[in-house]
């Protein structure tokens, strides 16, 4: 076998074996890996949890709910989740489809189109922390200047599905600071 045999045999071997360890990455771990693509968001859509789960709590919910992983290599649906203490995670990439708002006439829509933000909690039963406001305030301001997004394109969630979300007293706070 010449030289150049060897390293063509050689550059073949190591094809084969990135092409193996993707078959195994999809067959064995069954990952479903979702990728930042979409243009810039339109919309935030804000949510809460309706219980006390942690993100890490969430996001292992979701990821065996529907296994599709983010870029960021988390499971949860939202672009970001805020825990009681006000610490911001960011499971999604703003321009990554996220698992957050379905509404049946326009399936895929707000997933595509909007930034999903949760926070811990179940507010119809409670009022959001003073952390958890601050840092929502933060991080909705800081996307509308970002991506443009004007005040009649913030929602809470049950403005757009048949839901309770994101609890009474968190939608009252969201209209009160972003009338639409």
């Amino acid at each position: 076998m010449t030289k150049e045999e060897l390293k063509l045999l050689i550059e073949k071997i190591k094809l084969q074996i990135k092409i193996l360890q993707i078959q195994l990455r999809i067959a064995l771990l069954k990952e479903k890996l979702t990728v930042p693509n979409l243009p810039d968001p339109k919309y935030i859509v804000v949510h809460h949890s309706a219980s006390n789960e942690t993100f890490e709590q969430v996001n292992e919910y979701h990821k065996q709910k529907w296994g599709l992983i983010s870029s960021l290599g988390h499971g949860i649906g939202y672009q970001y989740f805020i825990e009681y203490s006000g610490k911001v995670y960011q499971g999604r990439r703003d321009n990554e489809e996220g698992a957050h708002c379905v509404e049946a006439n326009r399936p895929g829509f707000w997933n595509k189109n909007s930034i999903g933000i949760c926070l811990q909690g179940n507010f119809e039963e409670m009022e959001p922390t003073t952390n958890q406001l601050i840092e929502l305030k933060k991080l909705i301001d800081k996307k509308k200047t970002e991506y443009n997004i004007t005040d009649n394109r913030i929602f809470g969630h049950r403005e757009i599905s048949p839901t309770l979300c994101p609890g009474q007293f968190l939608f009252q706070w969201l209209t009160k600071n972003y009338p639409s």
